[in-house]
């Protein structure tokens, strides 16, 4: 287990250009979702919605405010990861999230204490930080079965947003994951050694 891991560490890496004759299955796809779905978050509120971006004439136009990056329009699948901006303890979508666990009241009063005192600005840079979470196990997931990935936030959100037509009152999107098999053998894996890393005190 240990090795297998460790493995798809290392087979991972910031995928530029997708195989578009190499379809995923449709199989592997929600096994990479199921990843993203039981992945940890703050308080266990799940702040996260996938949109699975399939239509060929809206990959285009995210492509052309993505720089024109080809992971876009090569990848098998592109998923953007939303992050939900109406996190207040008051707000629906938590109170729902509270009554679906049955959690104790206690719980929802620490929630509101560390929550509802932050301006909209601060619990909206919290928020999208949870997907960050479920994005990283997303794509450990998928190297584990031989699926490549990249991580994107080289876009405009803004326009992104617009293009997928979702209701920016409830959602953003600071991520963008597209998921296919590589074209290009993998580049070098150049990282720090853990002795440069950590510090034991």
């Amino acid at each position: 287990m240990r090795n297998d891991f460790e493995k798809a560490m290392h087979f991972r890496h910031a995928c530029k250009l997708f195989d578009t004759t190499k379809p995923m299955s449709n199989v592997d796809l929600t096994f990479i979702l199921e990843a993203g779905r039981l992945s940890p978050s703050s308080f266990g509120m799940e702040q996260w919605q996938f949109f699975v971006i399939r239509d060929s004439a809206m990959r285009e136009a995210i492509q052309a405010v993505a720089w024109n990056q080809p992971q876009i329009t090569t990848a098998s699948e592109l998923i953007a990861i939303g992050y939900k901006k109406k996190v207040r303890s008051t707000d629906t979508y938590i109170q729902n999230e509270f009554a679906k666990f049955h959690y104790p009241d206690y719980l929802l009063e620490m929630y509101a204490g560390f929550v509802d005192p932050r301006s909209d600005e601060v619990l909206e840079c919290w928020s999208s930080r949870q997907v960050y979470i479920a994005a990283a196990n997303m794509m450990s997931a998928a190297a584990s079965i031989g699926i490549d990935s990249c991580p994107m936030e080289g876009f405009d959100p803004d326009a992104v947003e617009k293009i997928m037509g979702i209701d920016t009152e409830v959602y953003g999107v600071p991520l963008l994951i597209p998921f296919g098999y590589r074209v290009n053998e993998q580049p070098p894996l150049h990282r720090s050694e853990l002795s440069e890393l950590v510090t034991y005190l």
